[in-house]
């Protein structure tokens, strides 16, 4: 560290860094070593991982090169669904304003089947810290060129990085390529066995003090808060649309019953069918006035809820309903995706339902974070099938967590919301 110390005070030409032979050696060769202890640790994880076949040396003076070499050109694949694609176009936000140099590129290389998904959430390529959005099977050959590449869905994981260029134009950026090898040798488990290991990750966060959305901060490098700093854009004209809903200017509740569509539609993160039934008919007692609004993904998989006043399950685009989730009074969800895309809208409050997931990890201050009493730890990741069935239940279909959130008290929960906003009216 410090030879980077001394390369930071070596500051000219607008923050820019020159980097004495000497140092640059002695720092390459510090850096190869941890890499070579990476290796060691996993070498499948580290050169197959992915599909691709990419390693660390330069591919710039190739021929058939198709990206701009006047420039530094960055790549980032990213995992998971919606609400991970949410934080970590954050994350890649954040990188972007750390290092802000204009002769870097950046590129965005995504899953094919949540493609759609990451071009709602980095608006196409509209966003101005990115350059490309690129599909990952499509454009997979593509990544061979680039000078650094970042598989992220926790953790960044850097795949590929050529050094010498890295130093010639942005050499800031090495110590945070040292820094992300460094923790990675330091949770290695966290890498060559992502998924299995989240309970474990969100564990080694809250003891840190960190939540889920400042996960890819590692060591709090880009000052990551709950605070949500990229500005996503809605394609579709809102109030037009919510006037076509007849929506436009009245109080409404978005309401959701849905997990990822990678898990079966009895996860353990979903609250009771029958409950939903219950609150609805409680609600409407409550405020008959106020327009339930049923969203969602996938009709065939969560079913439709009887009561709401309207049901726009598998009807609606993923801009349509960033419109609703903006503009709702209230959205009240399992934890998921679409609290994510609501808190990073500033659309207000949520109504989250927590039972196998932490609260003090998932959840957002702003929300009504509700958490069952049914077991004493929350228990991600605790066995492999988690989301299958409950450790304590008699069936799949049965979670004790989320069948100890009764109605009454999310009842209560919406009461308190919907009474403080009539009062600052």
């Amino acid at each position: 560290m410090n030879i980077l110390k001394k390369i930071k005070n070596r500051l000219i030409d607008n923050q820019r860094f020159t980097i004495l032979e000497k140092d640059r050696s002695e720092l390459f060769n510090r850096i190869d070593e941890i890499w070579t202890r990476l290796e060691d640790i996993d070498k499948k994880t580290i050169n197959n991982s992915s599909s691709f076949n990419i390693g660390n040396s330069s591919a710039t003076n190739e021929p058939n090169n198709p990206l701009n070499q006047n420039k530094l050109n960055i790549a980032f694949l990213i995992r998971g669904g919606l609400g991970d694609i949410v934080m970590l176009a954050n994350y890649i936000y954040m990188f972007r304003k750390k290092f802000s140099d204009d002769i870097i590129n950046i590129d965005i290389f995504s899953d094919d089947h949540r493609f759609e998904s990451t071009r709602t959430v980095f608006n196409g390529v509209q966003s101005s810290f990115i350059n490309n959005l690129y599909a990952r099977n499509k454009d997979a050959a593509k990544l061979n060129y680039y000078d650094l590449f970042i598989d992220i869905a926790r953790y960044p994981d850097i795949k590929k990085r050529d050094l010498s260029r890295i130093s010639e134009m942005v050499p800031e950026l090495i110590e945070y390529i040292f820094l992300c090898e460094r923790f990675r040798a330091e949770y290695s488990r966290f890498f060559t066995h992502q998924g299995p290991t989240d309970g474990q990750s969100a564990m080694v966060s809250i003891i840190k003090g960190a939540k889920r959305y400042q996960q890819a901060d590692i060591y709090g490098f880009l000052g990551m808060s709950e605070k949500y700093e990229h500005s996503i854009h809605i394609a579709e004209n809102e109030n037009a649309y919510l006037q076509q809903l007849g929506l436009y200017n009245r109080n409404f509740i978005t309401i959701n019953r849905g997990n990822d569509s990678a898990y079966a539609k009895n996860s353990t993160k979903i609250w009771p069918l029958s409950y939903y039934g219950i609150l609805i008919r409680l609600l409407k007692k409550r405020f008959p006035n106020i327009i339930l609004v049923q969203i969602g993904a996938d009709s065939t998989v969560f079913p439709i809820l009887p009561g709401a006043d309207m049901h726009l399950v598998s009807q609606t685009s993923l801009e349509q309903v960033k419109v609703l989730l903006k503009h709702a009074t209230l959205h009240i969800d399992g934890e998921g995706g679409l609290v994510h895309m609501r808190h990073a809208l500033n659309g207000g409050k949520s109504i989250v339902l927590f039972g196998p997931t932490s609260a003090e990890f998932f959840g957002y201050s702003e929300n009504e974070n509700i958490v069952g009493k049914g077991c004493d730890v929350w228990c991600e990741w605790a066995f492999s099938n988690w989301q299958d069935r409950c450790l304590r239940g008699k069936s799949s279909a049965f979670s004790h967590c989320m069948a100890s959130i009764i109605p009454e008290k999310v009842l209560m929960h919406i009461e308190n919301v919907l009474t403080n906003n009539q009062e600052e009216q």
